[in-house]
């Protein structure tokens, strides 16, 4: 699966039940004024009421939506009926049954319910681009792609190879549950933009003994694209990416000790070195 092949699903309307009563009037109409601010970026928006289910069947797919409750049972019978849904939490003490819950609007933006619906709905999420490349998530349909990346000469000799076909697709698939859809982010695919095709893997992962505002970076270029500057190319994009979006503080990479092309591309790129007894450290202060 290449990069013009990832989206499979459109994100084309919003429906949108606030129970008003939850809501202290001043709040109630500030919510709105922010929602008011996001309903142009979507095709169609329809004020749900519970008595009015056949209201649903209008829309022309069902599939394209995404629901925005402050009901948990709506949240659960919209999520039954296959459409992704925001919750937006207002009683301390409330469960929603929804994967994303919100509890207010002020910082919500199409871009926040898109990734909603694409997370739901399986997809992978477009993580950012660079002069030459495009990074997003790992998706099921990449596993052979990712073998053959794997398979090319030299990429594991300082990284652990891929588990046996079947272990490694329900380890993708627990990483794709557990680690994208808990932290946001995790390690990506990096994809060549002139030709679309996987040259490479890289990204940010929460590994003990990582600190609170503190990851790890991992990457490896396609030994087609050494020597062209892909691999500084897309770091440098990461650690940006993890400053501005992500908040952090600190970036850390473990590098073998006979991997001396890593280490050389990490002083490049402004990182601080650590000799340990089967490892260096690296550390990038952001």
């Amino acid at each position: 699966m290449g990069i013009r092949e990832v989206r499979t699903l459109d994100l084309r309307n919003l429906v949108i039940y606030m129970e008003q009563e939850k809501f202290t009037p001043e709040n109630y109409e500030r919510q709105m004024a922010y929602l008011k601010q996001i309903m142009p970026s979507f095709e169609q928006v329809l004020f749900f009421k519970l008595d009015n289910m056949a209201s649903l069947f209008l829309m022309e797919n069902m599939a394209e939506s995404i629901c925005l409750t402050t009901s948990p049972e709506l949240a659960k019978q919209m999520q039954g009926l296959g459409m992704a849904v925001l919750g937006f939490q207002i009683e301390k003490d409330e469960m929603l049954q929804a994967s994303y819950v919100v509890l207010g609007l002020e910082q919500v933006t199409y871009d926040d319910f898109l990734r909603v619906f694409q997370r739901f709905h399986g997809i992978p999420w477009h993580i950012l681009e660079t002069k030459r490349c495009q990074i997003r998530e790992f998706g099921m349909d990449d596993l052979d792609a990712l073998y053959a990346l794997y398979e090319q000469p030299h990429v594991t000799d300082f990284i652990e190879p891929l588990y046996a076909y079947a272990q490694e697709r329900e380890y993708e698939q627990n990483y794709i549950e557990r680690i994208y859809g808990f932290y946001g982010f995790g390690m990506w695919l990096v994809f060549e933009k002139e030709t679309g095709r996987l040259i490479g893997r890289a990204g940010l992962e929460y590994r003990e003994p990582c600190e609170e505002g503190e990851v790890e970076l991992g990457y490896l270029i396609a030994p087609s694209h050494w020597h062209k500057g892909y691999a500084a190319e897309v770091c440098q994009a990461i650690i940006t990416y993890a400053k501005e979006e992500l908040s952090m503080e600190r970036i850390v990479s473990h590098v073998h000790l006979k991997n001396d092309a890593s280490r050389h591309l990490l002083e490049k790129l402004g990182f601080s070195g650590e000799q340990k007894e089967d490892e260096w450290i690296y550390s990038y202060d952001l």
